[in-house]
């Protein structure tokens, strides 16, 4: 079986400075050994690029993006090896991670169930598509999530690792649990908070989504939500004046029928107005 060493280490960058200092102490690498992490560090320019180590998943989003009634999904999860490169395929294996009941309380969450919420990992056709091609040291696996109908009253969390298979090992304990959330109605978008869209745009609420949804035929998903942050912020402004004409008209009508103004389920008026910096 051919080997090539490849350096994958996600610390070794930071070591570049020192390399020539200590090169008479450096010891050859010589281990069989491979181990997986997630994909959370991009590397653009010379410069460290941290990615999310939680991931989140809603039907009613992706269902509207699609145009169809989704039942069942795909997620794929991005890892990377470090050790040896092969001239085969190597399987990779996934487990679930007991979540802390103060973690879920946080988020109002409960766990995920295999077989209820995403397909038990052991699952001979997702295991066939779970591996590192031969060659590569980056590669995507699958999750396939459940639309089961207590989704669509609390979202549930899936933390996943790596099982020790015999092929790979978990690598850096900081990278290699990943949490998906999964719920069967609007969620906020992760983008948004990366964006600081409650501020720069409108303050997030899942009544605001809808609306947004409905009066764009857009999902206003992750990937929406990063082509537009990328774009012209002229066109962001001229969305913002959109909705809150859309929603002066909504209100109007309402009113008309002798209905009250728009309220959110805590009883405040929705508002399409960005949250206060103060």
């Amino acid at each position: 079986m051919k080997r090539h060493i490849v350096l994958k280490s996600l610390i070794a960058c930071c070591c570049l400075p020192l390399f020539t200092a200590c090169e008479k102490e450096l010891k050859p690498f010589d281990s069989n050994d491979a181990w997986l992490n997630f994909h959370y560090i991009n590397w653009s320019g010379g410069r460290e690029e941290l990615m999310q180590d939680d991931s989140y998943y809603s039907f009613a989003m992706r269902s509207a993006s699609l145009g169809v009634d989704l039942e069942q999904d795909t997620v794929w999860l991005e890892v990377e090896t470090m050790g040896y490169v092969y001239d085969q395929d190597r399987t990779i294996e996934l487990k679930q991670v007991p979540i802390s009941d103060e973690d879920l309380q946080e988020y109002g969450e409960a766990e995920a169930q295999a077989g209820v919420h995403y397909v038990p990992f052991d699952d001979a056709t997702l295991l066939s598509k779970s591996y590192v091609p031969a060659g590569a040291t980056i590669a995507k696996v699958p999750i396939v999530v459940l639309r089961d109908p207590s989704l669509d009253t609390q979202s549930v969390a899936l933390r996943i690792t790596f099982k020790d298979n015999g092929i790979f090992q978990p690598g850096y304990p900081a990278y290699n649990t990943h949490t998906l959330h999964i719920s069967g109605r609007l969620t906020r978008p992760s983008q948004w908070d990366l964006n600081y869209w409650d501020y720069n745009f409108v303050e997030y609420t899942e009544t605001i989504h809808e609306l947004m949804i409905q009066w764009t035929g857009n999902a206003w998903d992750d990937d929406y939500i990063k082509e537009l942050a990328a774009g012209d912020s002229a066109y962001l402004d001229y969305l913002k004046g959109y909705f809150q004409e859309k929603l002066a008209e909504l209100n109007a009508e309402r009113q008309a029928q002798g209905l009250d103004i728009l309220r959110e389920p805590d009883g405040t008026p929705v508002k399409f107005e960005p949250k206060s910096w103060a």
